[in-house]
């Protein structure tokens, strides 16, 4: 629903099946619920999947940034509420934020979107597109973001084929399918810990031939880098740093 005219917000329960064994709104669910929810803002305004679709575009994801203040958990009723800040160049800046029924800040975070044309696969100007939609100049955080350099001295923890349930309608990997890649490759005791905050650059997208290398290094007790291969090189960068 619109809030304000210029901000979008969806109410979601807390379910089982988006959560982690801590019963703690999990890091994958965060990044589906905040495409759901942008995607549903877009199909409001006519700019979604099916009216992108017959001009033979789509909307992908580049950069996202988000911190937890407060961890959603099992059968609670959240909100996601997110809104435009306007275009930058070729990009979209979208920012989001998730609180509780009683208006508490519990997630926070801001991204950038492009359009690509489903037939080259390149980015397209956006400014057109965006022209009439609604935005707002707030920001979630104070996050500006640049670009996201790799550490240095990555190790390879393993290595797989890309499955077919991780290609998304827009013919590749879907960005929180990474994210349960990059969870799924934490140790025990960093899997339990809360997340402080999580930095996401989408580099190269992925397909059902590739194979995916995921690489680690663990830069201090709280920070672990990810970089994510495929055949045409780096397709993902992630730092999470945990409380």
């Amino acid at each position: 629903m619109i809030v304000d005219n210029t901000k979008w917000e969806e109410v979601y329960k807390v379910h089982s099946f988006l959560t982690d064994r801590y019963c703690r709104l999990s890091v994958p669910a965060v990044s589906q619920l905040f495409q759901e929810t942008a995607e549903a803002h877009t199909n409001a305004y006519d700019m979604g999947y099916h009216s992108m679709i017959k001009s033979n575009k789509a909307w992908v994801l580049l950069r996202v940034y988000y911190e937890v203040i407060e961890y959603p958990t099992i059968y609670q009723t959240i909100s996601m509420r997110t809104w435009s800040r306007g275009v930058k160049g070729v990009t979209a800046l979208r920012d989001f934020e998730i609180i509780d029924c009683d208006g508490k800040l519990l997630v926070r975070g801001t991204s950038t979107w492009c359009v690509i044309d489903m037939e080259s696969r390149y980015p397209q100007r956006c400014d057109k597109i965006m022209e009439n939609f609604p935005t707002n100049a707030d920001t979630a955080t104070d996050k500006v973001l640049g670009k996201l350099f790799p550490a240095d001295g990555y190790q390879t923890m393993h290595s797989f084929s890309v499955p077919f349930m991780a290609i998304d309608k827009a013919q590749h990997v879907n960005n929180a399918m990474y994210m349960r890649w990059i969870m799924n490759s934490l140790n025990e005791s960093d899997a339990k810990r809360n997340i402080k905050c999580v930095d996401i650059s989408y580099i190269h997208e992925t397909k059902m031939s590739d194979t995916i290398d995921i690489q680690h290094i663990q830069a201090d007790d709280n920070t672990h880098c990810f970089r994510l291969n495929n055949s045409d090189g780096t397709a993902m960068l992630c730092n999470i740093v945990l409380e």
